[in-house]
């Protein structure tokens, strides 16, 4: 009997090619979307779960302000170093806690015997309890007193095969620069790990044990920020460990200010409260500090792969529903020589099979072409074939297989195996209005994804076209940050001014690409303000070319301007009043006199909102540089200036090559994850608007095809041509119109909350709905038309010998 329906099921395959081709074809491309989203989701979750360890391993988190993008407290991941001492001291579940350096810059400088020195990234320095807590596998050295002495390095296979062309490196030396004016410190190499194959969230080239991480700072008001894990003896209860932590933090606390001198409660204000805890490894990359989580990233992605897949499932359904009256008489001549019904839902449900199965053997060869372009959109290492998780993989398209086969074969199985034999045998097999309505529904909401989508498309366009365009406040053309800290008076700047279509030569804490907030409190008309303070040069305000709405910028003719006096943003002004220019205000004990206001400017991106920002040339109560180093040229074609730029850095920093990007190059990159979206968003769109229109195109067909003695008796009877595509298109045009109507408030709801992530956008505009309306039903008419058309003009005799 098996042998027989598969006979049967190949046939109607080769009988209806065009059908056949437009189900396996579109089922091929919604399964490519969907096992791609699979593999990148399976990459995503399998963070840290290269060992079975690392179930016990956990990141200690404290809750701060330092370094955040928007001033405010959140569950950060770096913390205060003393931590470290108190958790190993006060939590005995912990067997070892160790502290790792933050991954600062952009690189350190590796100089080997007569080689030129190269920039490598991801070198941490961390206290000698590191492998303790981490269980790498050691392909050279001893894990447990690899990193005991100082000045020792442990480096991952990958960068020792890089540097040497071997693992074997034991005891051979390197010479580290860490920053440019750095005269470097021999590294002996002890150890060599394993790369893991599988993403981890504590990224590293090379492990460096310096030393100067294993003290905290002597002095309380000073500050050492570190990332802290801690490894358990066995498994613990986090939530009584973090009741416990929460307690003897808030104790260290009080007992720290008394001896900074301040109160607790003047401390924790406004909104500020104490917090420490521990998370496991494991869900350390899926919750970041402040970050969008992967999850939260890709969801647009995913609502779009299972609409897409929908829409080919709904083609599926729509396409074998719609041959029912050409299967009907089977249906009855079975039944009339006993056939049962689950013998016939057997069958219909194994033709159905034979599609999955043909679609997912196209969408395998689609995934495996798709694949590089879909890691690279990601910035991920995805594979296949030679994925660590194959096995995990198999399971997951053989439960996909079970489900598409189910959920597009089971429905038209149930309608067909339901055929009365006499009825049918009689020849009325028409489907009746339950089925009818069932096809009319599945169009409704093929349509409503499609019109979704493309609304989608438009405000997505118009708000990156509004971001692109919009004016951030000052002029990132002919712009060059230089990866190095800066002071006026400094030999490389001092260098760099001299060269030919040098303009500016600045630094300022506050850059694109590069920005380290400092928050700070001031008093102006005995109230109190939360601000962000940036220390810049002279020459910094100009060299970014804001634009000046009141008072003066920093001039060297003002010398006080050194000392006590301040320019404001735009957001700093509306916080503090009106006519500020001339007006003083207090930080601390220190006064500085407003001097002007600048226009605000966007240097994070626009899904953050400019803060309340006082600048300064001082170093009081702030920083002189977060490794940047402003050179304005005066001329589009700067390339020549730029090239005398690093041939002058090369002569003062032979062992530390100049690290440098455009600013104009940094922007695009804060628009990149938006760029991408909108991107993938598009061609999935695209597809999805495609397959939507085949299944019309087929649906017509047979629905004209059933029809045909109809049209002809009309057509007898009078009507024109354009008469008879007029009716066959309004049943459609009903359709796609109410489809419309139900997509406007799904794509405002949706769209409404996408712009909702952006500080600065654009008001929901209307055009992309219009757009939509007129293009699905111009689409959808067309479409029907051509099929319309072809039973219009066909000759009502030979209609009338149908059948």
């Amino acid at each position: 009997m098996f042998k027989l329906n598969l006979k049967i099921a190949w046939r109607n395959l080769f009988k209806n090619k065009v059908y056949a081709a437009i189900n396996i074809g579109g089922l091929a491309i919604g399964l490519t979307a969907f096992v791609l989203l699979i593999l990148f989701v399976n990459h995503e979750t399998s963070y840290d779960k290269w060992s079975p360890d690392l179930k016990n391993i956990y990141q200690l988190r404290e809750y701060h302000d330092y370094s955040t993008p928007d001033n405010q407290p959140h569950w950060m991941q770096v913390n205060d170093s003393r931590m470290a001492a108190l958790v190993r001291d006060k939590i005995p579940q912990f067997k070892y806690v160790t502290r790792i350096d933050q991954d600062w810059g952009d690189g350190f400088s590796v100089k080997l015997a007569n080689a030129d020195p190269a920039i490598v990234d991801h070198f941490r320095d961390t206290d000698s309890l590191f492998f303790k807590v981490f269980p790498y596998q050691f392909l050279q050295g001893d894990r447990f007193t690899a990193i005991n002495k100082p000045n020792t390095i442990v480096l991952k296979q990958s960068l020792a095969v890089k540097l040497f062309g071997t693992v074997k490196v034991l005891n051979k030396t390197i010479k580290l620069l860490m920053w440019r004016d750095d005269p470097g410190t021999l590294m002996t190499i002890t150890g060599v790990v394993a790369d893991v194959n599988m993403p981890e969230s504590v990224k590293f080239n090379a492990i460096i044990h310096t030393g100067n991480i294993d003290k905290d700072p002597e002095q309380i008001n000073n500050f050492r920020h570190c990332e802290i894990y801690a490894s358990a003896s066995g498994k613990i209860d986090i939530t009584q460990v973090n009741r416990t932590l929460h307690k003897i933090y808030v104790d260290y606390k009080k007992a720290s200010f008394v001896k900074r001198k301040i109160t607790y409660a003047d401390y924790y204000k406004n909104g500020k409260k104490p917090g420490l805890k521990i998370i496991p490894l494991q869900k350390v990359y899926a919750t970041p500090s402040f970050d969008v989580s992967w999850v939260d990233r890709i969801k647009p992605i995913v609502a779009i792969s299972i609409f897409l897949l929908l829409v080919s499932v709904i083609n599926f359904v729509n396409l074998a529903t719609a041959q029912s009256v050409q299967r009907a008489k089977e249906v009855g001549v079975k039944k009339v020589l006993g056939a049962y019904k689950k013998q016939l839902v057997t069958q219909f449900l194994l033709e159905s099979a034979l599609q999955t199965l043909a679609a997912l053997f196209i969408c395998i060869i689609l995934v495996e072409v798709l694949l590089p372009v879909f890691s690279n959109h990601f910035d991920v290492k995805l594979s296949f074939w030679r994925s660590e998780q194959l096995l995990n993989i198999s399971f997951q398209l053989l439960g996909l297989f079970v489900l598409i086969t189910f959920m597009a074969g089971f429905y038209p199985a149930w309608i067909l195996s339901k055929y009365n034999p006499v009825k049918v045998l009689k020849g009325n097999y028409e489907s009746g209005f339950k089925g009818i309505a069932m096809r009319n529904g599945l169009v409704v909401l093929q349509f409503i994804i499609a019109v979704t989508l493309i609304i989608g498309i438009g405000v997505m366009y118009q708000q990156t076209n509004f971001v692109a365009n919009k004016d951030l406040g000052f002029n990132r053309d002919k712009l060059v940050n230089i990866s190095t800290y800066y002071r006026d008076g400094d030999l490389i700047g001092e260098r760099i001014k001299k060269i030919t279509g040098v303009k500016y030569v600045a630094t300022t804490t506050q850059l694109m690409g590069n920005t380290f907030n400092v928050p700070s409190e001031i008093t102006y008309n005995n109230q109190e303000h939360s601000v962000n303070t940036v220390t810049v040069t002279m020459d910094a305000l100009p060299a970014l070319g804001v634009q000046v709405l009141s008072g003066r910028i920093f001039s060297l003719e003002y010398k006080k301007d050194t000392v006590n006096t301040a320019v404001l943003n735009e957001t700093a002004a509306k916080l503090l009043g009106k006519n500020l220019v001339g007006k003083q205000f207090k930080e601390g004990e220190n006064s500085f006199q407003i001097v002007g206001v600048i226009k605000d400017y966007n240097n994070e991106g626009f899904d953050k909102a400019v803060l309340p920002t006082v600048y300064r040339v001082t170093h009081l109560g702030g920083m002189a540089s977060t490794n940047n180093l402003l050179v304005r040229f005066d001329s589009d074609n700067y390339k020549p200036a730029l090239m005398a730029v690093e041939a002058e850095w090369k002569k003062i920093y032979p062992d530390f090559p100049m690290i440098y990007t455009s600013v104009e190059d940094a922007f695009q990159k804060s628009m990149e994850a938006t760029h991408k979206q909108m991107q993938i968003i598009v061609l999935f769109s695209v597809i999805s608007v495609v397959l939507s229109l085949l299944g019309l195109f087929a649906l017509s067909t047979f629905m004209a095809k059933r029809r045909t003695k109809e049209i002809a008796i009309r057509k007898i009877l009078g009507a024109s041509n354009l008469e008879i595509i007029n009716m066959l298109n309004r049943s459609f045009l009903i359709l796609v119109i109410l489809a419309n109507l139900i997509s406007w408030p799904i794509a405002f709801i949706i769209t409404k909350k996408w712009l909702g992530g952006f500080a600065y956008r654009i008001d929901m505009p209307f055009w992309p709905f219009a757009i939509a309306t007129i293009t699905s039903v111009i689409i959808a008419v067309f479409t029907v038309s051509l099929q319309a058309r072809k039973a219009a003009v066909n000759n009502p005799v030979d209609a009338l010998k149908y059948e």
